[in-house]
């Protein structure tokens, strides 16, 4: 993909400041095609978690033509890129990379050709919406007076969301946030529930704790026509099964959100053998820390009290996910204000009903100030209407080009201002 650049010898605009706003409109209409085109070769090439070797590849091809700095493989396949600028605040725009394990059925001309994986989730256009806003700031940085922007921009290109324990943490481990050092980051989700040409900024807790639990109840196996002599592990269970809800019923606030669910029950040989052991497993949502810290207490209390009724063992295996994804208040506000200024005010809004998945971009927040952009994609008329990890999901691609304008003004508003903290002054 050949990126547009200023030709040689071709004098360049110095924008004032009020322009910047309409010189980033005009490059997000210019270069859209390039946005559009970015997104469905990388829809085209959906890969695992961790295993983004051609994803990694692809993106550093664009980054190249783009003539921005990027490093690769941080924290496995990922890629940190730096849109360079003069010395002041940096600020991080975050993208997603892998794929989910889905057989594809869109029909599109540019389907997956990996067979048995999908980008079913958005991470293909979240990728070209951050490197579409990188290209966009880099040919800014050329109009701005002195050649730069007022600080630096990292784009952040991270493998394996789906796939706990994620890659964020590698990243971070890594220097993601480091050598510039980041002030806050903003990363996007689109969301099939908002419509295109529309995004939400939340403030506060925006998604979920992600934890698993996995449970082996053991007791005395016997002959089916005899469950007086044996301990019937699988009655056990369902009793156990009942008993947790009352955690979400009883023992949470109303006004609380928490979410316990049994995924899988396995148990017993044949239908006249009593099962003298049953495994079943399942995952925990929770909106704050404190509700995060008490529920696996009152999940290992309820399986002891179901146990002795019966005289059964249990066992209780709580694996830690993703924490909740917390948008810094002040950084979100700054955010949607910028959106409201380049989108118009009616077309930024707050997610109406935020979900209780999980997210590993919450490590990056918690590091730094951090907010994310949730992107409309939906278009009931345009037949875009499949929801997020369903095997027919795609979007409306005008959403690509709302997407770049409003991160990339975004990103100009925070380093201006925070370019005027530092010289003491503010705008």
């Amino acid at each position: 993909m050949a990126i547009r650049k200023t030709k040689p010898g071709k004098k360049r605009a110095v924008l004032d400041e009020p322009d910047v706003k309409q010189r980033i409109l005009s490059l997000s209409g210019e270069l859209e095609a390039e946005f559009v085109s970015m997104r469905r070769e990388l829809h085209k090439i959906p890969e695992p978690s961790f295993g983004e070797h051609e994803t990694a590849k692809k993106i550093s091809s664009y980054l190249k033509a783009a003539g921005i700095s990027h490093k690769r493989g941080v924290g496995g396949t990922g890629i940190v890129g730096l849109v360079a600028g003069g010395p002041g605040p940096v600020v991080a725009l975050r993208s997603d990379m892998d794929a989910l394990n889905l057989e594809e059925q869109t029909g599109l001309e540019f389907a997956s050709c990996n067979k048995g994986f999908m980008h079913a989730c958005g991470h293909d256009a979240h990728m070209a919406i951050v490197l579409g806003a990188g290209i966009v700031l880099k040919q800014l940085a050329e109009d701005l007076p002195g050649g730069r922007l007022p600080g630096k921009v990292k784009l952040i290109f991270q493998p394996a969301e789906e796939t706990p324990p994620g890659g964020a943490i590698a990243m971070i481990r890594e220097g993601a946030l480091e050598s510039p050092k980041v002030g806050a980051v903003i990363g996007l989700h689109v969301d099939p529930d908002i419509a295109v040409g529309k995004i939400a900024i939340n403030e506060g807790y925006i998604s979920a704790a992600a934890d698993d639990f996995e449970i082996t109840i053991t007791g005395k196996g016997g002959h089916g026509s005899s469950p007086h002599k044996a301990i019937d592990t699988v009655v056990v269970a369902a009793q156990f099964v009942t008993a947790l809800q009352s955690i979400v019923a009883r023992r949470v606030g109303p006004l609380e959100s928490v979410v316990v669910s049994i995924g899988y029950i396995r148990g017993g040989e044949r239908d006249n053998i009593i099962a003298s052991r049953v495994e079943m497993g399942g995952t925990v949502r929770t909106r704050t820390p404190a509700l995060r810290r008490s529920v696996p207490a009152m999940i290992r209390q309820t399986l002891k009290a179901t146990c002795s009724q019966f005289g059964a063992q249990g066992e209780l295996k709580y694996i830690k996910g993703y924490p909740p994804v917390y948008c810094d208040p002040a950084f979100s506000s700054l955010v949607s204000s910028a959106s409201r200024e380049i989108l118009g005010r009616t077309n930024v809004t707050t997610s109406p009903g935020l979900e209780m998945g999980g997210e590993d971009f919450a490590y990056f927040a918690e590091e730094v100030p951090g907010t994310t952009m949730f992107v409309g994609v939906g278009n009931p008329a345009g037949g875009k209407i499949a929801g997020l990890h369903h095997s027919a999901f795609d979007i409306d691609e005008d959403a690509l080009r709302v997407g770049v304008a409003a991160m990339a003004y975004s990103a100009c508003e925070y380093l201006e201002k925070e370019k005027g903290k530092l010289n003491g002054k503010s705008r």
